[in-house]
């Protein structure tokens, strides 16, 4: 099986929900390591991490409203978020311009049946 390592981030420049990864057509993702990181030197920001789930046109929480102390970072190691081809995963910040989100991904083709 043809497996290729990728980044993703966002730097969350709004309150907003984001999308920082979609899994793209005929692969599966493995988001093997999560990093939160606090950019701001002066305040704590939460952060909220979801993946939604096309194929059950759901969406589902993985942390809510987690605070990150100011230049501090959330690290989810050995996260094994697997992702299947249109799967999104998403992250909302309290806060504008506070927080950046890097994920560390294993991606492996899905052959064609």
């Amino acid at each position: 099986m043809a497996v290729r390592l990728k980044n993703a981030a966002s730097a969350l420049s709004s309150t907003n929900l984001t999308t920082v990864y979609t899994c793209p057509t005929n692969f599966t993702a493995v988001v093997r390591e999560v990093i939160v990181a606090n950019v701001d030197g002066s305040s704590a920001a939460d952060i909220s991490l979801k993946y939604t789930d096309t194929s059950a046109s759901a969406t589902f929480d993985l942390v809510s409203t987690k605070s990150v102390a100011a230049d501090d970072f959330l690290r989810l190691d050995n996260a094994n978020i697997v992702l299947e081809a249109g799967d999104i995963f998403k992250a909302q910040a309290s806060a504008a311009d506070d927080l950046t989100v890097s994920l560390f991904i294993e991606e492996q083709i899905t052959p064609a049946g």
